[in-house]
């Protein structure tokens, strides 16, 4: 009888302190409702407005908040300040530039311009300098298949709620697998303009008005190669279309993104002609070395361009390499006006 009457003593206890904990956030909830909530409606000419909560999408400083408090909605806590994309993006540089130092750390601790330097050592591996530890200031949503071929979409609400006429999408190797630019035309009013030259159109998904393909493959200059494939640098195809941004840029190109880059570094200068980056980053010895992708990518984050997300490319590995393909979502911190993910009237 004993472990009985322990058992029933502890599920009492426990039946008590759930019954006290619903009190306490029925309390607490009653008690902030009460309270006035002043705040200053963002990027409105600092007009004061505690009508309508609804009105405007802001977020609000946590410091102050008492632990009694946590857990309730944002908007009822008194006092908070709002904070602007400007706001959090100042301070993910903040971050991010602990973060460069700490790759530069861990380089100069692992022997990095010797011999003994080995950037797939299993304690340091290979990725782990190029964390994508940056923000997107915005809702982040799935775009396309789960599987391969589908994109991690900063601000996916924004282009369905695009205040201007039209976004503007460029997607370079499109390979039949066009499930994300159908999602896109579906869900947007976005223009695609697609290009690969290893393949006659895109798939079926990505059709219609607002879907263009050319068979070009992008490169670092214009030409044709010796089996007749035509290749354009970014900057010229932007001008053929009379394009002077793009919303989203799409890449995935087995290899070339890297002198296709620094092409398009050394075209545009230090403001980069999109808002977002989408591309998948091959390193297989024979693509680049570790030391040449490591000046690539330092000379990109000197662009403002900063990852926010990555998702490893697991096909090496189950036929049994080193993982040497990997996705990364980039956020572009410059671009004024013309960059819709840097604007504080969202």
């Amino acid at each position: 009888m004993a472990p009985l009457r322990a058992l029933l003593a502890s599920r009492a206890v426990i039946a008590g302190l759930a019954a006290l904990g619903c009190l306490g956030l029925f309390i607490s909830t009653m008690d902030s409702a009460d309270r006035p909530l002043n705040w200053v409606k963002n990027n409105h000419n600092g007009v004061d407005n505690n009508n309508n909560l609804n009105s405007v999408s802001v977020q609000w400083e946590d410091a102050n908040t008492p632990a009694l408090h946590l857990g309730k909605p944002l908007t009822v806590y008194p006092g908070r300040k709002p904070r602007t994309v400007q706001h959090l993006i100042e301070k993910a540089e903040g971050y991010y530039d602990r973060i460069v130092r700490q790759r530069h750390q861990l380089l100069a601790e692992n022997h990095f311009g010797t011999p003994q330097f080995d950037p797939w050592f299993v304690l340091m591996y290979y990725w782990w300098y190029f964390p994508a530890s940056f923000l997107c200031p915005h809702d982040i949503q799935r775009v396309g298949p789960l599987s391969d071929g589908g994109k991690w979409i900063c601000g996916m609400s924004l282009y369905e709620e695009q205040p201007r006429a039209k976004c503007v999408i460029y997607s370079f190797g499109v390979n039949y697998e066009t499930r994300f630019e159908g999602e896109m035309l579906d869900r947007t009013d976005c223009e695609i303009f697609a290009y690969d030259a290893s393949v006659a159109a895109m798939g079926p998904e990505a059709q219609g008005p607002r879907a263009h393909f050319k068979p070009y493959f992008i490169g670092k200059e214009n030409h044709v190669d010796a089996e007749g494939k035509e290749w354009k640098t970014l900057k010229t195809l932007m001008k053929e279309n009379g394009h002077d941004w793009i919303d989203i840029l799409k890449v995935d190109i087995e290899g070339s993104e890297y002198q296709t880059f620094d092409a398009i570094m050394d075209d545009f200068g230090d403001v980069l002609p999109f808002s977002q980056l989408q591309m998948e980053l091959h390193v297989r010895e024979d693509m680049v070395s570790f030391t040449d992708f490591l000046h690539w990518w330092e000379r990109l984050e000197s662009k403002g361009i900063y990852p926010w997300w990555t998702e490893l490319n697991l096909n090496p590995i189950y036929s049994g390499q080193r993982a040497w393909a990997s996705e990364y979502c980039f956020l572009n911190t410059r671009g004024g006006a013309k960059n819709l993910l840097i604007q504080n009237y969202v």
